[in-house]
């Protein structure tokens, strides 16, 4: 069933997501910041709109109680957009509003209050994967929110995602996105000084990446990261800068939960320590050039 559906935030996991919506027949109407990453989605069939509250009323999202989609890079910015930015006031009682951003746990229950004062619906729907997922419509979406939303939701979530895991109430799912990042995070972290060990060592870092491959220590992903560190090839799929936010929100909800987090507290210095070196709209593989001699 076709949907019309407004798209706030088309850069690298937006555009991508708009690309499969369209393509699975749903009608689009997308608004960015910079307008220009918003402006090739028009070859697609988007629709281009010039405010968020143009996006959401020329989607006609509120008059067809259809969905608005954000994907922004931190809640400041989320809450900016739909509240300060008119979104939440073009919405009609009972209009969706799904947020597909990563922000943490304290920003999505404030969200989540601005759509309950709004009289929007609210789901809380992180993304797991990065551009290469997102460009291919293969992302695992960790959805939070009332049963009765899954419905509309599902079709717009199969357009964009392999699989959607239904995990609670509002705020399950952003939980479960920090757990994940965190593991993801120290996965890179431990690569990344595996690597520069390999160098220190004099062991060619294509036997490292060998040895593991396939085996039950070896990752797809440590695979691809590490081939990246060994080349220096850091193509933005998730810029550093980026990864150094949602570790942020890491720290601030094991912070507020009384939970330890002196991995974090590592990563959080060589993420720092590789952003000042000029890596941060790398991607986050540039992690390494904390380590790297």
């Amino acid at each position: 069933m076709a949907t019309h559906v407004a798209v706030l935030g088309t850069g690298i996991m937006g555009a991508p997501m708009v690309r499969n919506l369209l393509a699975a027949g749903h009608q689009v109407t997308v608004w960015n910041r910079s307008r220009e990453k918003a402006e090739p989605l028009a070859s697609h069939g988007a629709s281009l709109a010039g405010s968020p509250a143009e996006a959401c009323a020329h989607a006609e999202a509120c008059a067809h109680a259809e969905a608005v989609l954000t994907m922004l890079s931190n809640g400041d910015v989320v809450e900016d957009v739909m509240a300060g930015q008119g979104a939440l006031g073009a919405m009609e009682q009972g209009a969706l509003w799904v947020q597909m951003s990563t922000v943490g746990v304290a920003a999505t229950e404030r969200l989540a209050g601005l759509a309950a004062k709004s009289g929007v619906e609210f789901v809380d729907a992180p993304v797991l994967g990065t551009k290469q997922p997102a460009e291919s419509g293969e992302l695992v979406i960790v959805a939070s929110g009332p049963a009765s939303l899954r419905d509309r939701c599902q079709p717009l979530f199969d357009a964009v995602g392999k699989r959607t895991l239904w995990v609670g109430d509002v705020g399950a799912g952003s939980r479960l996105k920090l757990v994940v990042n965190m593991w993801l995070l120290g996965l890179v972290g431990a690569l990344a000084e595996s690597v520069a060990l390999a160098g220190a060592l004099g062991v060619d870092v294509s036997a490292f990446l060998e040895a593991i491959d396939g085996g039950p220590v070896g990752t797809p992903y440590a695979k691809v990261k590490g081939k990246a560190m060994a080349t220096g090839d850091f193509d933005p799929s998730f810029p550093l800068r980026l990864a150094g936010k949602d570790l942020g929100l890491v720290r601030e909800a094991a912070a507020a939960a009384g939970a330890p987090s002196p991995l974090a507290d590592v990563l959080a210095d060589q993420i720092a320590s590789a952003i000042h070196a000029g890596h941060g709209d790398d991607d986050m593989a540039a992690l390494y050039a904390a380590w790297k001699p």
